[in-house]
This record gives C-alpha cells, sequence and structure tokens, in this order.
C-alpha cells in the first residue's frame, strides 16, 4: 500500500492518496462462496468521499433487490453476464457494463451466465462497505452465515433497505 499526505495548508484535512493491490484488500465472504474485496474504505483509508471493492457472484447467484438511504452507487462489470434491476426495469449486463445508482433508487441483480459474475463497486459517501465486515467472515476464519432477521437487522443499522 502506499500512502503520501499532500497538503499546502496545515488548516485543511490532509489528502491521503492510496494504490493498493487486488492481493491487499480485505476478503469478506459473504455466502460460503462469494468473496467481496474492500480496497478503499473510510474505516482503513480514512477516505470520506468515496469507496471501492470488488465482488464474484456464481452462476444462479445475485444480489437481493434493495435500496441505499444515504450513499450513491457505482458498478462496473468485467467478467460474466447477468441481469441488472433497477427499480422494476431489468437490463442485461454484459463485461464492460457500468451503471449508476442515486440513493433511495431500488437495485439488484442476477448471474445468468455460467461463469462468475464479476464486478467492481463503490459507494459515495463512503462507510457502507462496513456492511460486509458485518455479516461476512474475513478470509481465513470460519464461516457463519447470518440469518435473514440478522442481515435485514444490520442492513437498516448501516441505511439499506430490501425490497
Amino acid at each position: 500500500v502506499i500512502r503520501a499526505v499532500i497538503s499546502d495548508n496545515p488548516k485543511k484535512m490532509a489528502i491521503n492518496p492510496v494504490i493498493r493491490q487486488a492481493s491487499e484488500g480485505e476478503i469478506y465472504y459473504v455466502r460460503e462462496n462469494t468473496p467481496i474485496t474492500i480496497l478503499l474504505s473510510k474505516k482503513t483509508d480514512n477516505i470520506e468521499t468515496a469507496s471501492f471493492c470488488t465482488e464474484q457472484i456464481l452462476p444462479g447467484n445475485g444480489i437481493a433487490t434493495h435500496k441505499h438511504l444515504n450513499e450513491d452507487e457505482i458498478f462496473h462489470f468485467t467478467s460474466g453476464t447477468g441481469v441488472f434491476v433497477i427499480d422494476d426495469q431489468e437490463m442485461t449486463i454484459l463485461p464492460g457494463t457500468v451503471a449508476f445508482v442515486p440513493r433511495g433508487i431500488w437495485h439488484g441483480l442476477r448471474n445468468t451466465s455460467t461463469e462468475l459474475l464479476i464486478f467492481s463497486f463503490g459507494y459515495s459517501p463512503a462507510g457502507f462497505e462496513d456492511f460486509f465486515r458485518q455479516i461476512g467472515a474475513l478470509k481465513g476464519l470460519p464461516f457463519q452465515a447470518k440469518s435473514k432477521e440478522e442481515i435485514v437487522s444490520i442492513a437498516r443499522k448501516n441505511g439499506m433497505i430490501y425490497k
């Protein structure tokens, strides 16, 4: 990880650039076979404005329809195909697809391919990535699935509502 402090005004908060290799991210399993890698986060990097993560979703799996009350979310799909749901509209996802979802908009996705659906995503402002730390198991630790009720409760505490 490379970090440098840049500030020409001592009254301004220092800006901390971060360069992190994929292998240096925090990996949490939110399902037994669904890793999310947190690469940039409010907690770890003191970044207030944005976070950045990656995820791999197995064929047939997906993310339940939900909305964030406090964050905008952006996605970039790099491998696999699927269906992205925005409100009640379904859109096809192909490698290279980008999606921006403003806070308060229902969204979800499904992997409809026979390969992993791999994508990067982030939040603005940063902070929601802590949800994955709270529901998941850090790579190398035993995975213990949370109940649907536990996940819904943790989601609400983090400003997310499932449909």
